[in-house]
């Protein structure tokens, strides 16, 4: 079995554990407390990378450093908006198939931040994305039409804000890859963590140190399971072609979706239903993209 297979896997099956025990964290935690309850579990795995020998390798330190802390400050923003939208009763089989349409954002910014024209796929994509989005909406028990809708429910509104925010993330994490390792950008992304997390306790007066011990420690694994995956989906990267291992790893709502409605109990109606596989079509379409020719990875390495 190849490498990029082995770790992509790992990456998709760290990403799905994380979207199932999310909704037991949320029963009895806001947001920020599994927020900052997740850093403490994802500080090991940096600790780890720091004696890494490749931890120093690349060029324009100061540039990777900053791209990929400000990564870490918005997935962690990202992650707040997840935990909200399951506070709020937001359906595992929903909320993760809409925040996997982010690629949606960077595809849509493309043409004015870097003039880059949509292709023919991204196209495509966006249309079903956005159709996927109006169907997700749909009341599960609507059969018929969309009359009855969720888009204003708080679930669905913090929903939106985690695709949103994520799709923002891509642009500064792409950018880090280019001026250093993995293994610092992970580390620097944890230290992202770390920054928003004392951003919660200086304005979040919501906050309570009241934890139950279940969800204290399944928040701990959550940021062990952030960690990890963050760590090999950098090492499918390096060993595989981004244009297979982002769909791939993409495809983890997959299994919280199959995963989810059983053991949750989730009903889903047909718009709904039809909408879920939608997203998840999407969420890969929009994943798709054309390698970088081989002279420009060398010059970015050098």
């Amino acid at each position: 079995m190849p490498k990029w297979l082995i770790y992509s896997t790992l990456s998709m099956l760290c990403w799905a554990a994380w979207s199932l025990l999310s909704p037991i964290a949320s029963q009895s935690l806001s947001g920020g407390m599994i927020q900052i309850l997740s850093s403490a579990g994802l500080a090991p795995v940096a600790l780890v990378l720091l004696f890494s020998k490749n931890l120093w390798h690349g060029v324009h330190c100061g540039k990777g450093l900053a791209l990929a802390l400000a990564t870490g400050i918005l997935a962690g923003l990202g992650n707040i908006m997840v935990y909200y939208a399951l506070n709020n009763g937001g359906p595992v089989s929903v909320v993760f198939p809409i925040s996997s349409l982010a690629p949606l954002i960077p595809i849509l910014a493309a043409p004015v931040l870097f003039k880059e024209r949509l292709r023919g796929l991204q196209m495509c994509g966006i249309g079903v994305a956005l159709v996927a989005i109006v169907l997700l909406n749909t009341d599960a028990s609507a059969t018929a039409s969309v009359a009855s809708s969720d888009v204003m429910s708080k679930w669905m509104v913090y929903a939106l804000l985690s695709l949103l925010v994520f799709g923002i993330t891509y642009l500064p994490q792409k950018g880090a890859t280019y001026f250093i390792s993995d293994e610092l950008s992970t580390v620097a992304f944890a230290v992202g963590f770390a920054v928003l997390d004392v951003a919660l306790l200086l304005t979040d007066q919501s906050l309570s140190w009241s934890i139950p011990a279940t969800a204290g420690a399944v928040s701990l694994v959550i940021g062990v399971l952030i960690g990890v995956g963050s760590l090999t989906l950098f090492m499918a990267y390096r060993h595989g072609k981004a244009s297979i291992v982002t769909p791939y790893v993409q495809l983890f709502p997959v299994i919280s979706v199959l995963v989810a409605v059983p053991l949750y109990q989730e009903r889903i109606g047909l718009w709904r239903g039809i909408g879920i596989v939608a997203a998840l079509a999407a969420g890969v379409v929009l994943c798709l993209e054309k390698e970088e020719p081989l002279l420009v990875a060398k010059t970015v390495q050098e």
